[in-house]
């Protein structure tokens, strides 16, 4: 349960909010590279309640800035792309991708109006495939996050990005919670899996150890980048299988995943306070990735706007007749179970009408981490700095043991994750 102001807190990330402002001192994936053409079409990009244009100019630069052309206030999306700007197509006016004003025809030519002139522009960062932005303060401009995953060949990568109906919490939560796993994603039966893959669009084999019990046996680390969330379950008569969720600060998580597993990062950022843009990337460690496998395995089948046509308002493409031989949910695509569970809670969940047990620690901690640190950034308390020289180490890599092993003897945590001074360094079974 959380009080009805905490929960509006954590919700609430327009401009000028203490959640939203406290976002925008960190890097966001933005828009995959491939959907912008150099002056080609531009894109709109909603983040964090901000409407804004994504473009590439006549020599690849990219620009990020806001839709309103700032004469009248009418939209760019029209504009023309060429020659390394953006023009009104109301009156003119020409912008770069780092919002000058490079030309201003419906005014005088010794006028010096256009110095004045400056639409708002995010600079952004490219690589991997992603466009990134940071939208804060110049002067409180972090590093771009070096995760492991930018460090793989590009035919090891996938990346897909979705229009999420529900607010980024409730979608961000769902990554931390390993019990809904046995359910939601479970398979009735053993299939044939795609090497790499977790799953296939039905769901998870029985057999594997996220399924085959609920790991309700949990606990909670602190570290330099947020929390790493334990659970462990039943692998086998001897063994136990001990798995860990991470949690980055303030938007990213890397899910549980098993060596011969591909593995999985994702980013849940803000599109407004009732949509998110949920991203995954997959990767596989050391051969190219099969990008088939994975796509139909997430079940995305998205329209022109990454809006998601397995939806709401058609229950998901829901089969009831599934549910009995097939999977547990009679939904298909591991995505769209997740998208399914968390946009039914409605645009913003009401926590403070939640009963939460113990298997839901992660969640808990994960919300007392924010919580803690945006009621700490409305006193003037610096955001948590995230350290790349650990993030470029960093993924889920779970391991098996024998059952008599404690979670903190089978899956240390290793010395340059551990948490800062001041920190509490495990969190055990506490609500």
């Amino acid at each position: 349960m959380l009080r009805h102001e905490d929960n509006v807190l954590l919700t609430r990330t327009g401009p000028g909010t203490p959640m939203g402002d406290m976002f925008r001192r960190y890097w966001i994936p933005c828009i995959r590279s491939e959907e912008l053409i150099a002056d080609g079409t531009p894109v709109r990009v909603k983040l964090l309640s901000e409407d804004l244009l994504a473009f590439r100019d006549s020599e690849g630069k990219v620009g990020l800035v806001d839709e309103r052309c700032p004469h009248r206030r009418t939209s760019l999306y029209y504009g023309i792309n060429a020659s390394c700007g953006l023009t009104c197509v109301y009156h003119g006016w020409k912008f770069d991708v780092h919002g000058n004003c490079v030309d201003l025809p419906s005014e005088p030519a010794e006028s010096n109006f256009k110095k004045g002139i400056h639409l708002t522009s995010y600079p952004t960062y490219e690589a991997n495939g992603i466009v990134w932005t940071y939208m804060g303060p110049v002067e409180k401009q972090p590093p771009v996050p070096d995760f492991y995953w930018m460090h793989l060949p590009e035919e090891n990568i996938m990346a897909e990005r979705v229009w999420q109906e529900c607010n980024y919490l409730q979608a961000m939560e769902n990554d931390v919670d390993y019990v809904h796993a046995a359910f939601l994603h479970k398979a009735h039966q053993n299939q044939q899996i795609k090497k790499g893959a977790l799953s296939s669009d039905l769901g998870i084999n029985p057999e594997h150890p996220l399924v085959k019990n609920p790991p309700v046996e949990q606990a909670v680390e602190s570290t330099n980048y947020g929390k790493r969330c334990i659970g462990v379950g039943k692998a086998d008569e001897v063994n136990n299988a001990f798995m860990e969720i991470h949690y980055i600060f303030p938007f990213y998580t890397y899910p549980p995943r098993f060596d011969g597993e591909d593995g999985m990062w994702h980013a849940f950022i803000p599109r407004d306070d009732y949509s998110a843009w949920s991203w995954d990337v997959q990767f596989s460690h050391h051969v190219p990735i099969d990008k088939q496998a994975q796509h139909e395995r997430r079940g995305l089948i998205l329209d022109n706007e990454l809006r998601k046509k397995r939806n709401f308002s058609n229950s998901y493409e829901q089969d009831r007749k599934l549910m009995v031989a097939d999977n547990f949910s009679g939904i298909r695509g591991i995505a769209n179970q997740d998208h399914a569970v968390t946009e039914t809670m409605g645009p913003i969940v009401d926590r403070s009408k939640e009963h939460l047990g113990t298997s839901d620690l992660p969640i808990i901690q994960m919300r007392r981490l924010l919580l803690t640190s945006v009621k700490g950034f409305q006193n003037g308390v610096e955001p948590l700095k995230l350290d790349n020289e650990s993030l470029v180490k960093l993924y889920s890599q779970g391991a098996y043991a024998p059952k008599e092993k404690e979670w903190k003897e089978a899956l240390p945590l290793k010395e340059i994750f551990a948490h800062k001074q001041g920190q509490k360094s495990h969190e055990r079974q506490k609500i």
